[in-house]
């Protein structure tokens, strides 16, 4: 939970959505994000047919949907941009999340009725998602490509 704070409240609030925020509003932000982690594992765990097991399965398919795909696109394909980036993130998550816990056939989850494992679905969408919005999308700067192609080809540019 002090991971998943630390990450909302200085990664994304600061680092994203308000580079300016003092030290007080960021621990508001930090303490919320607790109590919504917090809720969130008291519902899930209300279920009783759930098992550890079963749920570090699903925190892995949402966390490898969520960011394989992208690790993997920011690799491999030079195209891939920040709007990609963050729909391939968002649609990944939410896959594993519909798929795993919203009963939408006959009063079951997809996965039930499938049985078919979230992340595999979940990284497919993502990496098309990437793929569709990155295209529709400006490109990444000439900078960004140039990098991209300087460490792929094995040449480094200087960190200055």
């Amino acid at each position: 939970m002090l991971v998943t704070a630390s990450a909302v409240s200085e990664d994304l609030y600061r680092g994203v959505i308000n580079k300016k925020a003092d030290d007080t509003h960021i621990l508001k932000i930090s303490r919320y994000t607790v109590a919504g982690v917090a809720i969130a594992a008291f519902i899930i765990a209300l279920n009783p047919d759930s098992s550890i097991m079963g749920l570090v399965s699903n925190a892995w398919a949402g966390l490898g949907a969520s960011f394989g795909p992208i690790v993997l696109m920011s690799l491999f394909w030079r195209r891939t941009n920040l709007q990609g980036a963050i729909a391939g993130i968002v649609s990944g998550g939410v896959t594993v999340i519909i798929w795993d816990y919203i009963p939408l056939v006959n009063g079951q989850t997809l996965y039930a009725a499938t049985g078919l494992y979230s992340l595999v679905l979940g990284f497919a969408i993502s990496i098309l998602l990437i793929i569709m919005i990155s295209l529709c999308t400006k490109a990444p700067g000439k900078e960004i490509l140039e990098e991209f192609d300087d460490v792929a080809s094995g040449r480094l540019m200087d960190i200055e």
